[in-house]
């Protein structure tokens, strides 16, 4: 039964907040699944079947790939503030999420979806992009939050955002993994579609998609 509200709770249900900011539920802490399960469980598809994630399962696939946590207290080499693990104390990746119903920037500090577009986006986004997937995820970085000791060394600091970027796709991928979701990361990226499509910033600038869904109902 516990399980019961959270399936209701699908986008669906708030269809009411359509063209507007959408407040997530609480992460769940606990869902069943241990790391090596998830791990042993997680799927590449190309192909999805046509079923939305329960907004409750989309909160904590989102704070698992970028979420809120306590600061770094062991090595003290980042004070970001987030599950996936950054170099520098500033956040400078971020996550939209994007379904057939719109396109929001997850606000971790908020527990919400920041309303960006009011249709289907992803296609503009992204040339691979599976109309039947439940959400595609863009992850991009902010210059403007360049670490100060990297603002000399532009290359480098691209390739920390690459690989932070990659750390969060991870942690979105096996929390899809957890919840039943086969997922797949592109870099078919339009970005200057997706930065318009998405309203970023001129210093945010998109790097690839990951898409997870259902491979049956």
């Amino acid at each position: 039964m516990k399980r019961i509200l959270p399936i209701v709770l699908s986008f669906l249900a708030v269809t009411a907040a359509f063209g507007q900011d959408i407040s997530l539920p609480a992460p769940a802490r606990r869902i069943g699944v241990d790391l090596i399960a998830a791990i042993a469980g997680r799927s590449v598809s190309r192909t999805f079947v046509k079923k939305e994630a329960p907004i409750q399962d989309l909160s904590t696939i989102l704070w698992a790939g970028l979420g809120q946590r306590p600061d770094d207290a062991v090595s003290s080499a980042t004070r970001s503030g987030r599950t996936a693990s950054f170099s520098g104390d500033t956040p400078y990746i971020n996550l939209y999420v994007l379904t057939e119903r719109g396109a929001w920037k997850y606000l971790p500090d908020a527990d919400k979806l920041e309303f960006r577009n009011g249709k289907d986006i992803r296609a503009e986004v992204s040339s691979g992009a599976v109309p039947e997937a439940a959400f595609m995820v863009v992850f991009t970085v902010d210059y403007s939050l360049t670490p100060s000791f990297l603002k000399s060394n532009p290359g480098l600091f691209q390739q920390m955002a690459h690989a932070t970027a990659g750390f969060a796709a991870q942690n979105v991928s096996l929390a899809s993994s957890a919840f039943k979701m086969s997922s797949i990361i592109k870099y078919t990226l339009n970005a200057q579609g997706a930065a318009g499509a998405l309203k970023l910033g001129k210093d945010e600038v998109p790097l690839f998609t990951l898409q997870a869904g259902y491979t049956e109902k």
